[in-house]
């Protein structure tokens, strides 16, 4: 005698498998998402560290008397300049070698922080100034 079986559904090894895959592919999509915001972390701060430093920047090319410019050591500050944050701001004056004119200052500036997901990391900009805005 012949019993016809109807074999509709999944078996236990065809779900396993599905499983895994489902659990592989999450595990991807976990590891692009902590990439993501590791990655907009440090994009933000960086941003925040070039804003400090071109505000200093700013503020060294618009002295009317650049004779009085001396070199800044700033240690832990937040994203607006005030007291308590992660960056440290260095400021270097030097006076160019002849045949650039006495009346000129080099001016670097340089903003150090370290990484909450590890690592240092510096922006640094250089300019050249004449004072009062120039």
């Amino acid at each position: 005698m012949n019993i016809a079986r109807n074999e509709n559904g999944f078996s236990i090894i065809e779900m396993l498998i599905a499983l895994a895959l489902l659990a592989i592919g999450m595990m991807a999509i976990g590891r692009m998402q902590v990439a993501t915001v590791k990655n907009t972390t440090l994009g933000n701060l960086t941003t925040e560290a070039t804003m400090l430093a071109q505000a200093k920047m700013e503020e060294v090319k618009n002295v009317p008397n650049i004779a009085a410019l001396a070199d800044e050591v700033e240690a832990n500050i937040d994203a607006e300049g005030n007291p308590g944050g992660i960056y440290n701001r260095t400021t270097t004056i030097t006076v160019p070698a002849p045949p650039l004119d006495n009346d000129l200052r080099l001016v670097r500036v340089d903003v150090q922080w370290t990484h909450p997901h590890g690592g240092n990391r510096t922006v640094t900009i250089n300019s050249i100034t004449h004072g009062q805005g120039i």
